[in-house]
């Protein structure tokens, strides 16, 4: 799926080697380690916007920054850490922008493509806000509505940076429970930046630790070792 291999992730200097890495489908991942560390700077290197100083990375079997735009689009979806809506914009017009690469040059979409939208709305929950305006609903609405955009390009990989920092509990346990729910039913390679590490822990998660430098993947992460990896 995704496969990382003799990376130096980086701006004008190194921040974290990578020696080998594969993330699998059906599986979440959660990057986490203190602030500065790299955690962005790593998701926006999957994302293809941050050249790697050495090393590569690979989306079945293609190289990340190589590949244009418009073909990554069609492998990798990005969910932001927080939406404030558009005026005017419903729901449902918002999730179907996910679409937008598969539409006709006019702008229509295919039968299909629109009952995969309602699939997805009903699915999560958004089905009753679907006609509401995206900036008249609540922060878990709209980053689940997020979450729905990106599972409308019907990619094999999501990546999110903070899916859960401007939530509150009961939302933040939602949005959680629902990443893994996605990854397993739709076969998904999931993988997010995080903070909210006690509600990553009940979860199926597995840890990207950036920790001085390096990359350590956990399968579990024991919480009196949680001081260590923000030292």
């Amino acid at each position: 799926m995704i496969e990382i291999t003799h990376a130096i992730v980086g701006h004008q200097q190194p921040l974290i080697e990578i020696e080998d890495l594969f993330l699998k489908k059906g599986k979440v991942y959660a990057i986490i380690g203190r602030n500065g560390g790299g955690k962005s700077t790593l998701l926006n290197s999957l994302l293809g916007h941050v050249p790697l100083m050495s090393g590569n990375i690979q989306i079945d079997g293609m190289n990340v920054h190589s590949l244009r735009r418009s073909v990554l689009a069609k492998h990798v979806a990005f969910v932001a850490s927080k939406f404030d809506g558009i005026e005017y914009l419903k729901v449902r017009d918002y999730v179907a922008l996910g679409k937008f690469g598969s539409s006709s040059l006019m702008g229509t979409l295919q039968a299909e493509d629109i009952q995969h939208i309602e699939e997805l709305l009903e699915e999560l929950a958004l089905l009753p806000l679907a006609d509401k305006f995206t900036d008249r609903i609540s922060d878990g609405e709209r980053q689940l509505a997020a979450v729905a955009r990106a599972l409308a390009q019907d990619t094999p990989v999501l990546l999110l940076d903070e899916p859960t920092a401007f939530l509150d509990y009961k939302n933040k346990k939602r949005m959680m429970e629902k990443l893994v729910e996605i990854a397993e039913q739709k076969n998904k390679c999931i993988v997010f930046s995080s903070h909210d590490l006690a509600l990553a822990m009940d979860n199926a998660v597995i840890f990207l630790a950036i920790h001085r430098g390096r990359l350590e993947i956990l399968q579990q992460l024991e919480k009196e070792n949680i001081t260590y990896y923000f030292e």
